[in-house]
Protein backbone atom coordinates (compact mmCIF):
# COMPACT_ATOMS: atom_id res chain seq x y z
CA UNK A 1 0.00 0.00 0.00
CA UNK A 2 2.63 2.57 0.81
CA UNK A 3 4.73 1.70 -2.75
CA UNK A 4 0.96 2.38 -4.54
CA UNK A 5 1.15 5.44 -2.57
CA UNK A 6 4.68 6.43 -3.22
CA UNK A 7 3.84 5.59 -7.10
CA UNK A 8 0.93 7.69 -7.00
CA UNK A 9 2.73 11.16 -5.42
CA UNK A 10 5.84 10.13 -7.88
CA UNK A 11 3.57 10.13 -11.09
CA UNK A 12 1.43 13.15 -9.72
CA UNK A 13 4.39 15.06 -9.33
CA UNK A 14 6.13 14.15 -12.65
CA UNK A 15 2.62 15.19 -14.65
CA UNK A 16 2.19 18.55 -12.86
CA UNK A 17 5.88 19.84 -13.70
CA UNK A 18 7.26 18.15 -16.56
CA UNK A 19 4.23 17.43 -19.04
CA UNK A 20 4.50 20.49 -21.05
CA UNK A 21 8.50 21.02 -22.02
CA UNK A 22 10.26 24.51 -21.61
CA UNK A 23 10.20 26.13 -24.65
CA UNK A 24 10.99 29.02 -27.22
CA UNK A 25 9.67 29.86 -30.61
CA UNK A 26 9.24 32.66 -32.82
CA UNK A 27 5.48 33.71 -33.26
CA UNK A 28 3.76 35.95 -35.69
CA UNK A 29 0.75 38.39 -34.65
CA UNK A 30 -1.62 40.22 -37.10
CA UNK A 31 -4.31 41.82 -37.03
CA UNK A 32 -6.43 44.43 -39.26
CA UNK A 33 -4.39 47.30 -38.80
CA UNK A 34 -0.45 46.23 -38.21
CA UNK A 35 1.52 42.76 -37.61
CA UNK A 36 4.27 42.34 -35.50
CA UNK A 37 6.75 39.13 -34.69
CA UNK A 38 7.83 38.28 -31.65
CA UNK A 39 9.08 35.62 -28.95
CA UNK A 40 7.15 33.08 -26.91
CA UNK A 41 8.86 31.37 -23.94
CA UNK A 42 7.51 29.27 -21.39
CA UNK A 43 10.53 28.32 -18.79
CA UNK A 44 10.73 27.17 -15.05
CA UNK A 45 11.71 29.27 -12.45
CA UNK A 46 13.75 28.23 -9.50
CA UNK A 47 10.81 27.34 -7.25
CA UNK A 48 7.69 25.53 -8.27
CA UNK A 49 6.52 28.45 -10.65
CA UNK A 50 6.30 28.67 -14.39
CA UNK A 51 6.97 31.67 -16.10
CA UNK A 52 4.99 32.14 -19.54
CA UNK A 53 5.90 35.15 -21.71
CA UNK A 54 5.27 36.62 -25.32
CA UNK A 55 7.73 39.81 -25.95
CA UNK A 56 7.55 41.69 -29.09
CA UNK A 57 9.08 44.66 -30.68
CA UNK A 58 9.22 46.85 -33.80
CA UNK A 59 11.11 49.63 -35.33
CA UNK A 60 8.51 51.43 -35.17
CA UNK A 61 9.45 51.60 -30.89
CA UNK A 62 6.18 49.56 -30.61
CA UNK A 63 6.48 46.64 -28.08
CA UNK A 64 4.19 44.49 -26.30
CA UNK A 65 5.13 42.61 -23.34
CA UNK A 66 2.58 39.84 -21.43
CA UNK A 67 3.97 38.01 -18.65
CA UNK A 68 2.02 35.19 -16.44
CA UNK A 69 3.76 33.45 -13.45
CA UNK A 70 1.66 30.22 -12.50
CA UNK A 71 2.21 27.08 -11.15
CA UNK A 72 0.65 23.84 -11.76
CA UNK A 73 -0.61 21.23 -9.41
CA UNK A 74 -2.07 17.90 -10.47
CA UNK A 75 -2.54 19.57 -13.92
CA UNK A 76 -4.84 22.45 -13.02
CA UNK A 77 -3.14 25.94 -13.47
CA UNK A 78 -2.64 27.91 -9.88
CA UNK A 79 -2.49 32.20 -11.58
CA UNK A 80 -0.30 33.80 -9.57
CA UNK A 81 0.24 37.11 -11.38
CA UNK A 82 -0.34 38.77 -14.86
CA UNK A 83 1.14 42.14 -16.38
CA UNK A 84 0.94 43.93 -19.78
CA UNK A 85 3.19 46.37 -21.20
CA UNK A 86 2.11 48.28 -24.26
CA UNK A 87 4.50 50.83 -25.73
CA UNK A 88 3.98 54.13 -26.75
CA UNK A 89 2.73 54.64 -23.20
CA UNK A 90 0.08 56.69 -25.08
CA UNK A 91 -2.16 53.59 -25.89
CA UNK A 92 -3.06 53.27 -22.09
CA UNK A 93 -2.58 49.10 -21.54
CA UNK A 94 -0.49 48.37 -19.14
CA UNK A 95 -1.94 46.30 -16.61
CA UNK A 96 -0.76 44.09 -13.55
CA UNK A 97 -2.92 41.43 -11.74
CA UNK A 98 -2.10 40.04 -8.15
CA UNK A 99 -3.43 36.61 -7.00
CA UNK A 100 -3.58 37.33 -3.26
CA UNK A 101 -4.57 34.01 -1.67
CA UNK A 102 -3.94 34.55 2.05
CA UNK A 103 -6.44 36.74 1.51
CA UNK A 104 -8.74 35.68 -1.36
CA UNK A 105 -8.64 38.64 -3.08
CA UNK A 106 -7.34 39.38 -6.86
CA UNK A 107 -6.04 42.65 -7.27
CA UNK A 108 -5.78 44.75 -10.31
CA UNK A 109 -3.58 48.04 -11.68
CA UNK A 110 -3.20 50.24 -14.54
CA UNK A 111 -5.60 50.88 -17.23
CA UNK A 112 -8.14 48.74 -14.97
CA UNK A 113 -8.52 48.95 -10.79
CA UNK A 114 -9.83 46.56 -9.32
CA UNK A 115 -10.57 43.90 -6.15
CA UNK A 116 -12.09 41.38 -7.14
CA UNK A 117 -12.99 37.76 -4.94
CA UNK A 118 -10.82 34.69 -5.26
CA UNK A 119 -12.54 31.48 -5.77
CA UNK A 120 -9.82 28.91 -5.40
CA UNK A 121 -12.08 26.42 -6.66
CA UNK A 122 -12.48 27.84 -9.87
CA UNK A 123 -9.22 27.77 -11.07
CA UNK A 124 -8.88 31.04 -13.04
CA UNK A 125 -6.75 31.37 -15.38
CA UNK A 126 -5.04 34.19 -17.51
CA UNK A 127 -5.56 35.24 -21.49
CA UNK A 128 -1.80 33.62 -21.19
CA UNK A 129 -1.57 30.73 -19.21
CA UNK A 130 -5.20 30.02 -20.12
CA UNK A 131 -3.67 28.88 -23.16
CA UNK A 132 -1.06 26.07 -20.71
CA UNK A 133 -4.65 24.58 -19.46
CA UNK A 134 -5.43 23.97 -22.91
CA UNK A 135 -2.40 21.67 -23.61
CA UNK A 136 -3.06 19.92 -20.22
CA UNK A 137 -6.46 19.17 -20.85
CA UNK A 138 -5.65 17.61 -24.02
CA UNK A 139 -2.77 15.91 -23.18
CA UNK A 140 -4.98 14.16 -20.34
CA UNK A 141 -7.38 13.24 -23.42
CA UNK A 142 -10.23 15.94 -22.87
CA UNK A 143 -12.37 16.48 -26.38
CA UNK A 144 -14.73 18.93 -25.01
CA UNK A 145 -13.55 21.18 -21.86
CA UNK A 146 -14.20 24.34 -19.53
CA UNK A 147 -11.93 26.86 -18.49
CA UNK A 148 -12.59 30.07 -16.50
CA UNK A 149 -10.47 33.03 -17.75
CA UNK A 150 -10.45 36.60 -16.08
CA UNK A 151 -12.04 39.18 -17.38
CA UNK A 152 -9.30 41.78 -17.60
CA UNK A 153 -11.79 44.66 -17.02
CA UNK A 154 -13.47 43.73 -13.81
CA UNK A 155 -11.69 40.53 -12.99
CA UNK A 156 -15.14 38.35 -12.66
CA UNK A 157 -14.47 35.13 -13.99
CA UNK A 158 -15.98 33.98 -17.93
CA UNK A 159 -16.52 30.50 -18.89
CA UNK A 160 -14.78 29.34 -22.48
CA UNK A 161 -15.92 26.20 -24.18
CA UNK A 162 -13.86 24.28 -26.13
CA UNK A 163 -14.12 21.36 -28.28
CA UNK A 164 -12.27 19.61 -31.04
CA UNK A 165 -13.20 20.29 -34.43
CA UNK A 166 -10.91 18.24 -36.71
CA UNK A 167 -7.14 17.54 -38.02
CA UNK A 168 -5.21 19.20 -40.19
CA UNK A 169 -1.43 19.13 -41.65
CA UNK A 170 0.82 22.26 -40.29
CA UNK A 171 4.36 22.86 -42.03
CA UNK A 172 6.52 24.40 -39.70
CA UNK A 173 10.45 24.71 -40.63
CA UNK A 174 10.12 22.45 -43.98
CA UNK A 175 8.63 20.08 -41.84
CA UNK A 176 4.67 18.63 -41.77
CA UNK A 177 3.14 18.11 -38.48
CA UNK A 178 -0.03 16.37 -37.52
CA UNK A 179 -2.27 18.94 -36.27
CA UNK A 180 -5.55 18.94 -34.19
CA UNK A 181 -8.18 22.05 -34.24
CA UNK A 182 -9.85 23.36 -31.49
CA UNK A 183 -12.80 25.47 -31.18
CA UNK A 184 -13.09 28.32 -28.50
CA UNK A 185 -17.09 29.33 -27.33
CA UNK A 186 -18.37 32.14 -25.21
CA UNK A 187 -21.72 32.87 -24.42
CA UNK A 188 -20.92 36.40 -23.52
CA UNK A 189 -20.32 37.52 -27.39
CA UNK A 190 -20.25 36.20 -30.77
CA UNK A 191 -16.42 35.59 -31.23
CA UNK A 192 -14.69 31.94 -32.40
CA UNK A 193 -11.63 31.23 -31.85
CA UNK A 194 -9.82 28.80 -33.55
CA UNK A 195 -6.52 26.93 -32.49
CA UNK A 196 -4.72 24.84 -34.50
CA UNK A 197 -1.64 22.51 -32.02
CA UNK A 198 0.56 19.93 -32.59
CA UNK A 199 0.46 16.96 -30.68
CA UNK A 200 3.63 15.69 -31.50
CA UNK A 201 5.11 18.33 -29.38
CA UNK A 202 2.99 18.50 -26.71
CA UNK A 203 0.00 20.17 -28.64
CA UNK A 204 2.40 23.17 -29.04
CA UNK A 205 -0.03 26.41 -30.82
CA UNK A 206 0.86 26.32 -34.17
CA UNK A 207 -1.58 28.56 -35.52
CA UNK A 208 -4.70 30.96 -33.22
CA UNK A 209 -7.39 32.99 -35.24
CA UNK A 210 -9.53 35.13 -33.38
CA UNK A 211 -12.71 36.07 -35.38
CA UNK A 212 -15.65 38.33 -34.68
CA UNK A 213 -17.29 40.79 -36.89
CA UNK A 214 -15.82 43.94 -35.44
CA UNK A 215 -12.07 42.14 -36.02
CA UNK A 216 -9.82 39.94 -36.84
CA UNK A 217 -6.69 38.59 -35.38
CA UNK A 218 -3.89 35.53 -35.97
CA UNK A 219 -1.11 34.43 -34.19
CA UNK A 220 0.88 32.11 -36.21
CA UNK A 221 4.05 29.78 -35.21
CA UNK A 222 7.08 30.70 -37.80
CA UNK A 223 10.21 29.19 -35.57
CA UNK A 224 10.52 26.50 -32.76
CA UNK A 225 14.20 27.73 -31.45
CA UNK A 226 14.22 25.50 -28.00
CA UNK A 227 12.17 22.00 -27.37
CA UNK A 228 12.34 20.47 -23.76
Amino acid sequence: MIFRKLLLIIFTVNLSSSVIPEYKAKYKFERDDFSITGIRELKKSNNDDFIFKFNANTLLIVSMNFESIFEIKDTKIISKNYEVKIRPKSVDRDQKISYDYDNFKINSSGRNSWVAPLDQTAFLTDPLNAQIQIRLNLISGMKRFYINVIEMETGESQENLYELDGEAICTLQDKNYDCVILKRFRESDDRITTYYLIPELAYMFYKVIDESPEEYQKLELKELLSFG
